[in-house]
């Protein structure tokens, strides 16, 4: 989700203030985090990831309208040391052309299991593309009434598969008193509500190799963000189990996640954040060991 003029002057002029850590929040850090340098116009903005099985590489996106694959680079003990990119795609309307910026907004991500991948857009008219074949034309998905009342720059942040290639949405705003999960089936349908809870809102999610849902939240506040990981359980999406909750400063604006597993069998979930190409944030990459369920 791109900073406003407001929001950026606001930043700014908070940037200064002392660190704190909100009541009742659980005392959680990354086990590691790497910062992405780079540059150029096909840099920066990153909404949302996706690693491979094997952990070594990742597709990534923009909410520029573009997205990335880069190699993993890790240490023997699997801690990143480097990203190297292989390539970069556009993201096209389904005639075939690029976006104007301002339906560009790419935010959520995740890949079929023929390789098709599907794409979550904000903006005047939220919507999902698939892309049968990487920097082709979009196919459109069908578009839910739902999505007219919410709101352009806190829609369908968060996009993901599950085991059975069925495409799930999640938007930021609430919708009658909840988060609403989407489902595709014969057209959308809710599969359930997820709760709003303790000021964080869902930006990013993903289904882990376990088959639960995993979801990204975020909170800002007084230019500083917070970031935590929840675990749903299919058919018990009202009642999310906090994982890890990081404390305000900690860590930049984390809007994407995926989660897998190491070779030892260990769960992780990988996040990325989104640096609005502002200089006075940063992209970087964290890791979280997450429990079993």
């Amino acid at each position: 989700m791109p900073l406003t003029r407001r929001l950026f002057l606001t930043l700014a002029a908070a940037s200064a203030l002392p660190l704190g850590r909100p009541a009742g929040a659980i005392a959680a850090r990354a086990d590691s985090l790497f910062r992405w340098e780079g540059g150029g116009p096909f840099f920066g903005g990153f909404s949302g990831i996706r690693l491979t099985p094997g952990r070594d590489r990742a597709l990534v996106v923009s909410d520029r309208g573009f997205a990335l694959r880069v190699r993993l680079i890790r240490d023997a003990a699997g801690r990143l040391q480097a990203v190297e990119k292989i390539d970069h795609f556009t993201l096209r309307d389904p005639e075939g052309n690029e976006m104007p910026v301002h339906r560009a907004d790419a935010e959520g991500l995740d890949v079929g299991p023929d390789g098709t991948l599907y794409v979550s857009f904000e903006g005047p008219q939220p919507r999902v593309y698939a892309y049968p074949e990487l920097g082709g034309p979009a196919v459109a998905l069908p578009v839910s009434p739902d999505w007219r009342r919410l709101p352009r720059n806190a829609s369908l942040e968060s996009l993901a598969l599950d085991a059975r290639g069925v495409v799930h949405v999640l938007p930021e705003a609430t919708l009658d008193g909840g988060h609403p999960l989407y489902r595709l089936r014969d057209g959308w349908e809710v599969a359930g509500m997820i709760p709003s809870r303790g000021g964080f809102r869902p930006v990013g999610m993903d289904f882990g190799p376990d088959g639960n849902l995993y979801l990204l939240e975020r909170k800002f506040r007084l230019a500083f963000f917070a970031t935590r990981i929840s675990r749903l359980r299919p058919g018990a999406w009202d009642r999310p189990e906090t994982l890890v909750e990081t404390s305000l400063g900690q860590l930049d604006n984390h809007e994407g996640i995926s989660v897998t597993r190491d070779r030892a069998g260990q769960l992780w979930a990988t996040t990325i954040s989104d640096d609005n190409q502002l200089r006075l944030q940063n992209t970087e990459i964290a890791e979280f060991r997450l429990p079993e369920a």
